[in-house]
C-alpha cells in the first residue's frame, strides 16, 4: 500500500514537472514528464549525469538513517529514478533529469526558495497548498538536474517533514554527483 503512494505521488510529481517552454520564474515541485523544452541544450543534455544511478547516491547506511527502507529502481517518463518507502508511511524518490536542466521544470503551484545544495545551486520547492509533498531540485548543469522528491506523512499533509527528508537526502545525492 505504502508502495503504491509512493509509486503514485513520484509519478504525479514528475509528469507535471517539465513545461513546453520558459517558466515564469515560479517553480512547482514535481518529479515526472516527457515533455521537454525546445532548446538545443535542453534536449541534447550535456552528459553530467550519464552512467549515474539514482539509486547509489544514498547509501544504505544513510537510507537507514533517515528511516528509509531497500532502494527501488525505476525508469519514470525517460527519467531514471529510484524510490525508497518510508517505515511512516512516507517515501523519497529521486529522478536524474540528463537531459533538462532546472530552471526548465515547471514549479508553478510551489514555492521556489533558492537553496545551495553541496556545491551546487539548487531551490526547494513547497507546494502553495500543504500535501505533504516536498522537493529539493540540484543544478547540475544548464542542461541536467537532480530531483530529490519527498512525501511524509501524507495522510496528515506534512509538507514540513517531507522538506526535511528532502533537504538531508539533496545532501547526500549532492555529495556523489560529478
Amino acid at each position: 500500500m505504502n508502495r503504491t503512494r509512493i509509486v503514485i505521488a513520484g509519478l504525479a510529481l514528475f509528469a507535471t514537472a517539465c513545461s513546453s517552454g520558459v517558466t515564469d520564474g515560479d517553480a512547482k515541485p514535481v518529479t515526472t514528464s516527457e515533455t521537454q523544452t525546445t532548446t538545443s541544450s535542453s534536449s541534447s543534455g550535456d552528459g553530467a549525469l550519464v552512467g549515474l544511478k539514482p539509486c547509489e547516491l544514498v547509501t544504505g547506511t544513510e537510507a537507514s538513517g533517515l528511516g528509509l527502507g531497500s532502494p527501488e529502481p525505476r525508469r519514470a517518463a525517460g527519467a531514471d529514478t529510484c524510490e525508497w518507502e518510508s517505515n511512516d508511511s512516507g517515501g523519497l524518490t529521486v529522478a536524474l533529469n540528463t537531459t533538462i536542466g532546472a530552471e526548465s521544470l515547471n514549479y508553478k503551484t510551489s514555492n521556489k526558495t533558492p537553496l545551495k545544495v553541496g556545491k551546487y545551486d539548487g531551490f526547494i520547492a513547497r507546494p502553495k497548498e500543504d500535501s505533504g509533498l516536498c522537493d529539493v531540485v540540484i543544478s547540475v548543469t544548464d542542461s541536467s538536474s537532480v530531483q530529490v522528491v519527498a512525501n511524509a506523512d501524507v495522510a496528515n499533509r506534512n509538507s514540513a517533514k517531507a522538506c526535511e527528508l528532502a533537504q538531508k537526502s539533496a545532501d547526500f545525492v549532492a555529495a556523489k554527483l560529478p
